[in-house]
């Protein structure tokens, strides 16, 4: 398992998918729990919302491994478009598979019927597709979705949408501080809940 956090406004003691558009990332990288790998990016996350509530969850996420995950920005392992044409029955276009974004974008498109071109269906997709799309991957072992913190440092970090909401931890809830550029406040970080 991979330690990853969370920030939120409000306390709870699972991930629920009833849940999903309660916060402010707007499904823009796929439909999941977000998650990062930068404590110090969750806690930024926590502050979006307004509210003075500032909540850090420490997770454990899966590993990222062979076959169960899809990069933004990367081609498309594959094992994983072999498994998406099998459970499809149509093949997937090259352009389709170069990047992971553009992939999830093609499968959701595709099963909801949108877009008549693979241009059309790689360029953008509505709640409804993204939905579709998170829900098709996670039926071929695609447990997560993978982008890197900042695009112009990579090195720095992943985000994640995880797609298994039962296949995340919970390990503790930190509440913190912000100042007014929403960075944490170092030594803030107070452990309220335990698992």
């Amino acid at each position: 398992m991979t330690i990853a956090y969370h920030g939120s406004a409000n306390l709870f003691d699972h991930f629920d998918v009833a849940h999903i558009l309660e916060g402010t990332a707007r499904c823009k990288f796929g439909v999941g729990a977000y998650m990062t790998s930068r404590y110090t990016s969750a806690a930024h996350y926590a502050g979006s919302s307004g509210r003075p509530e500032k909540y850090v969850y420490t997770v454990e996420i899966p590993d990222l491994k062979e076959g169960n995950h899809i990069f933004s920005a990367l081609p498309v392992p594959l094992e994983i478009v072999a498994r998406a044409e099998a459970k499809l029955g149509i093949p997937i276009p090259e352009k389709a598979r170069v990047k992971g974004k553009y992939f999830r974008k093609f499968i959701g498109n595709t099963l909801i019927g949108e877009g008549n071109t693979v241009n059309q269906r790689i360029g953008s997709a509505t709640l409804e597709a993204e939905k579709a799309a998170s829900a098709f991957l996670l039926g071929i072992g695609v447990e997560l979705l993978v982008w890197p913190t900042a695009q112009t440092k990579p090195e720095d970090g992943n985000n994640y949408a995880v797609l298994d909401f039962d296949a995340i931890r919970i390990l503790k809830v930190d509440s913190v501080e912000l100042d007014k550029k929403k960075q944490l406040i170092e030594g803030s970080q107070k452990t309220i809940v335990e698992y």
